[in-house]
């Protein structure tokens, strides 16, 4: 238990701090969750299931394509499984943001064939280096830019002295070499000048190279040998290296007649190298052979308030704490005279009056001679630096002071300590540390009778622990629970909580020293087992519960659907009014016994968390109109009026679940209803825009509730009393329900009421803000289609039903529907059917789920194997949410539950043999 905390905290903590988050898709029920990284980068809701369309839809259009491509070749059973790609997703706020991806799904046979059932896939952000990688392509556009549209002649010759770069200003100049790159340089320069010229300058690229130094050449004036034109250049070459890693001479020349167009050039950089010096977070400084400083920032003047041309010279100093300005002046001094780097901290007053502290670091220039021409450097604020480390030296030194302190108070309150410097051997054990371990005090501490004593099934793990404290690159802290057989026998549980201190940078780090806790836990572990025992108990209760529910659903469900299908058939065949009625108050109380059942399901798939929620847009106006026609009819029967306002705009849609949210409303206005006999019921909707709440208040002028009832208003199977049950009926669960549906969609009801003068329910629902409020229209109700006409059947049908009257009641609606029905009265007399070669052929079947002998479990699942190719549709009184796919599962192909409903069961026949 204790290693797979340890791991799990370990993978969370990596995952935490690699930013990697993680999404998990089910392709069964095409939803995913993504942990709370994820949820970030994705901009999806944390801790909730999302539909993959929903993570679909964050891709970046113009990435769309490529992403579907990759998904389609790795769904192929066929292909590997697993894709790495980058691309871009767009949040909700319309930010756009770069992930790197890794996929990978995971296949199952299935019936013969590999299917993709599940995909795991990792992202990290790689917004910043993409944002990156593009501002340093710009750079490297504008640079060539700069280049190639250069006024300037740029060219590069390798050691061979062969043409390899060119730029376009060098190119106008030897146009009549076409391309130029490649050919021989010497050749060039004896074509364009005299040879003496020639063979000069040839000599100064062939120095230079060799050499290293630059060369800077006096403008000239020559003929040209090949348009006897007259020009000027000046031109200066310096040796480069090339990509190979080999060295080449770089020539920079231009036209001296355009020096003026040059030198406002050059004014232009000296302007721009100011701008950034000026810009710079550090405050520059540069001085000449004499120490007198010569440039300041506008940095230096911003920070101290001392302008630019009183800073020069050594007036720099004024701006210096006067108890660190001697000491500074000749640290500084002293390096600049023996012309070393130097860095030195010292306190600089601001602007604002105030000292904070600055670190000055300079280094000496020299020219391409080796003149020395003065220094360069720069101050840096690290005043909260300074400020940390004073912190974390007193901090240090409380740590001293109290330890003897702590030492004793762990003691007091059961806590053994250790103390081990690992760089003497020393090693140090309280007094409490050999209690707990049932050891003598007056033995020796010892890493091997510390390890002698612990469980054999805990040792490798223990070992590991402490194997990575002690490690160099190990982490600070660690903490691990396991047990030790004591010298007498018995066994304890123990928690080791400790720290280790290390010293030292990279390959010269060693740990120091080691010190910890120990705390003996056994209590708590066996309170924690007596836990888990009786949550296991809890556990089977509430399957067992489960069971029975599912159990009582089937055996009510069953025959109330043949009381109700009979009761239908029975009307069609019936005129007189009286025999009517009689059928008519059947059909009646076998719907409420059915409602009464779904209720108590309801309860118990809250319960158990099963509860399934299906959210969508939807108009609340259109679910209040829905409300009001179907309570008016009950309403008016009771001659009450049912009143329908709104307290101003509302929004125009919200995302929940229409049906759950209208069965709240239904329950609510229904028991106004019933527990009201003269008045009137009002349902007043009104929405906070500043809380974003929208609130359903249902008023009525009935009973009330006596004050001390209302706390237990809510509870499952509770009325007001028993009068309550035989005046007005019921299970006493709608409000449960209510309540606990109210929590799932994210809402609250409360209730205020006094006997003989009325209640009010208010359900408040938590929207998200309104991005359109609207005047409520309740006549605005969402399409319905059109009712089908009659279809007509001509399947032939096999009904499977342990029940003979279920049997009658399939074969009356399929009959009556056109087709020929056959019946078996379990699984393996279904089998059989099929099998045999004398019985007629068959093109669907309707199969109970629950018979003797064989159910239609295990009969889907043989017909399958015997390769059946037959639509079965399983017919159950089970209605908890995981029956349909268990039915799927065993092979059916689709699912209908008991009651019988008529038009759906013809409907899906039609479907499933058209």
């Amino acid at each position: 238990m204790s290693e797979l905390t340890t791991s799990e905290q370990q993978l969370r903590l990596a995952l935490s701090m690699s930013s990697i988050g993680v999404i998990h898709i089910d392709y069964a029920t095409q939803l995913a969750s993504a942990d709370e990284h994820a949820a970030k980068l994705f901009d999806l809701p944390y801790g909730e299931k999302i539909s993959r369309d929903d993570v679909h839809s964050k891709f970046h259009p113009d990435d769309r394509a490529a992403i579907e491509a990759c998904l389609a070749d790795s769904m192929d059973p066929k292909g590997v499984g697993e894709f790495s790609m980058e691309h871009r997703i767009i949040h909700r706020s319309g930010e756009v943001r770069w992930l790197s991806i890794r996929k990978r799904i995971v296949f199952e046979e299935t019936g013969g064939e590999r299917k993709p059932v599940s995909s795991l896939l990792a992202a990290v952000d790689i917004t910043p280096q993409k944002n990156a990688e593009e501002v340093l392509k710009r750079s490297q556009e504008t640079f060539e830019s700069l280049v190639q549209n250069s006024p300037f002649g740029i060219y590069v010759v390798d050691s061979d002295l062969t043409m390899r770069y060119v730029s376009n200003g060098a190119k106008e100049v030897f146009s009549q070499f076409n391309p130029i790159e490649g050919q021989d340089f010497r050749v060039i320069m004896h074509t364009l000048w005299r040879s003496d010229f020639a063979a000069e300058i040839v000599e100064h690229f062939q120095h230079t190279l060799k050499t290293g130094e630059r060369y800077q050449a006096p403008g000239f004036v020559e003929h040209r040998n090949d348009t006897a034109e007259v020009e000027a250049y000046e031109w200066e070459i310096e040796r480069t290296t090339l990509p190979d890693g080999s060295h080449g001479v770089v020539c920079y020349f231009y036209d001296a007649t355009e020096h003026e167009q040059i030198a406002e050039s050059i004014r232009r950089r000296e302007q721009y190298f100011r701008e950034m010096t000026d810009a710079a977070p550090a405050m520059l400084w540069v001085t000449d052979v004499n120490h007198a400083c010569t440039f300041l920032s506008r940095g230096w003047q911003d920070y101290t308030g001392q302008s630019q041309m009183d800073g020069l010279g050594t007036g720099w100093l004024d701006m210096v704490h006067p108890d660190d300005r001697e000491e500074t002046r000749e640290i500084i001094m002293s390096s600049l005279n023996s012309r070393r780097p130097f860095e030195h901290d010292y306190r600089l007053r601001t602007s604002k009056g105030t000292y904070r502290w600055a670190i000055d670091a300079g280094r000496p220039k020299f020219d391409a001679k080796g003149n020395f021409e003065g220094y360069i450097g720069s101050v840096i604020d690290v005043h909260d630096r300074h400020v940390a480390e004073e912190s974390l030296r007193q901090r240090a030194a409380d740590i001293e002071a109290s330890e003897s302190r702590l030492r004793l108070a762990a003691e007091t309150t059961g806590f053994g300590t250790y103390d081990i410097h690992e760089t003497d051997a020393l090693s140090v054990w309280s007094d409490e540390l050999f209690r707990i371990l049932g050891l003598p005090a007056e033995g020796n501490p010892s890493a091997d009778r510390y390890l002698s004593l612990i469980h054999p099934e805990d040792r490798e793990a223990f070992q590991k622990v402490l194997d990575q404290s002690t490690a160099a690159d190990g982490p600070e802290k660690h903490s691990i629970e396991f047990r030790i057989v004591r010298p007498d026998g018995e066994t304890r549980w123990l928690i080791d909580t400790g720290r280790t201190f290390r010293e030292g940078n990279a390959d010269n780090r060693r740990v120091i020293r080691r010190v910890g806790t120990v705390q003996d836990i056994t209590d708590r572990k066996l309170f924690e087992q007596s836990l888990q025992q009786a949550k296991q108990s809890a556990e089977m209760a509430n399957r067992s519960r489960g069971e029975f529910l599912a159990n009582m659903s089937h055996e009510i469900r069953t025959p109330m659907s043949a009381i109700l299908g009979h009761a239908d058939i029975l009307i069609d065949h019936l005129k007189d009014p009286d025999n009517l009625l009689v059928v008519e108050t059947i059909r009646r109380n076998g719907n409420f016994l059915l409602t009464i059942i779904n209720d108590i399901l309801d309860l118990s798939k809250i319960d158990a968390g099963k509860m399934e929620l299906q959210e969508q847009p939807i108009r609340p106006d259109s679910i209040v109109g829905d409300v009001r026609s179907l309570m008016d009819v009950r309403a008016a029967e009771k001659d009450l009026p049912l009143k329908i306002t709104f307290a101003g705009p509302i929004p125009e849609t919200i995302r929940t679940d229409a049906i759950r949210l209208r069965q709240i409303l239904l329950n609510l206005v229904g028991n106004a209803i019933k527990f009201t006999n003269d008045g009137e019921v009002h349902l007043h909707v009104r929405y906070d825009e500043r809380s974003s709440l929208l609130y359903f208040d249902i008023i009525d002028t009935g009973v009330g509730i006596p004050k001390e009832k209302l706390d237990s208003l809510f509870e499952p199977f509770t009325q007001l009393d028993n009068t309550s049950t035989r005046s007005y009926g019921g299970t006493g669960l709608g409000l449960t329900i209510c309540r606990r549906l109210s929590h799932a969609l994210g809402g609250q009801i409360d209730v205020s009421s006094q006997p003989g003068r009325g209640s009010r329910f208010t359900l408040s629902l938590k929207v998200k803000a309104a991005d359109k409020l609207i005047q409520p229209n309740l006549n605005t109700q969402p399409e319905k289609k059109a009712p089908k006409s009659d279809i007509r059947l001509t399947a032939n049908v096999l009904v499977v039903d342990d029940r003979r009257d279920i049997r009658y009641l399939a074969q009356h609606f399929i009959e009556k529907a056109g087709s020929t029905v056959y019946t078996a009265t379990n699984g393996k007399e279904a089998i059989d059917f099929i099998e045999s070669k004398e019985s007629p052929p068959v093109d669907l079947i309707v199969m109970d789920m629950q018979m003797p002998v064989m159910d239609g479990y295990e009969a889907t699942a043989e017909l399958r194997r015997r390769d059946c190719k037959l639509p079965i549709i399983a017919l159950t009184a089970n209605a908890m949410k995981s029956d349909r796919e268990e039915c799927l599962a065993a092979g059916c192909t689709d699912y209908t539950t008991k009651p019988l409903d008529q038009q759906k069961l013809i409907q899906m026949i039609s479907r499933l043999t058209s």
